[in-house]
């Protein structure tokens, strides 16, 4: 929507708008930041890293982080200790952490070889789409856990396997 109201369904909702301050344009945009929180903030969601569209992580990383930064903040404003690196920037990130390895194992095709494979292991196919569907911080699960290594591991087993008569 280029113009104030120009779409076809949008200009007559648009229509009494008021701006609060003018439109901006952020420029050099980065898809991860130095630090989630600080004094009087918390980063949350997408604003913490955005990941790739491809997958739901926005969604699981919306909710997850926003329910972990409120509990954080609760007991923080009742008056009691909190270590906001560990119990919450050291949790968030593990979750990224484990997103981006399935991203990037995407990208790399390391997912679709493992996808697309002959035979499949039905528990660990289990692993991995639980992650997939959102079970980042699932630390019984090693997809989860060792992702970065257990990935391009399994996607050589595979293919070594597929080599064999």
């Amino acid at each position: 929507m280029g113009r104030r109201g120009s779409g076809p369904t949008a200009a007559a909702r648009l229509a009494q708008m008021q701006f609060v301050f003018p439109p901006q344009c952020i420029s050099g945009y980065a898809c991860a930041v130095k630090q989630l929180f600080g004094p009087h903030f918390a980063l949350v969601g997408n604003a913490t890293e955005f990941l790739d569209p491809v997958f739901s992580s926005g969604v699981t990383l919306a909710l997850e982080s926003a329910n972990r930064a409120a509990q954080v903040l609760t007991r923080h404003l009742r008056g009691q200790p909190v270590d906001w690196q560990s119990e919450y920037a050291d949790y968030v990130m593990q979750g990224i952490d484990t997103f981006r390895a399935y991203v990037s194992a995407w990208y790399d095709t390391t997912l679709h070889q493992i996808f697309f494979a002959a035979q499949h292991n039905p528990v660990i196919m289990k692993q991995i789409c639980s992650v997939l569907a959102g079970y980042v911080w699932d630390r019984s699960n090693p997809y989860v856990t060792q992702a970065n290594r257990a990935l391009p591991l399994l996607a050589r087993i595979i293919g070594a396997n597929a080599t064999r008569p």
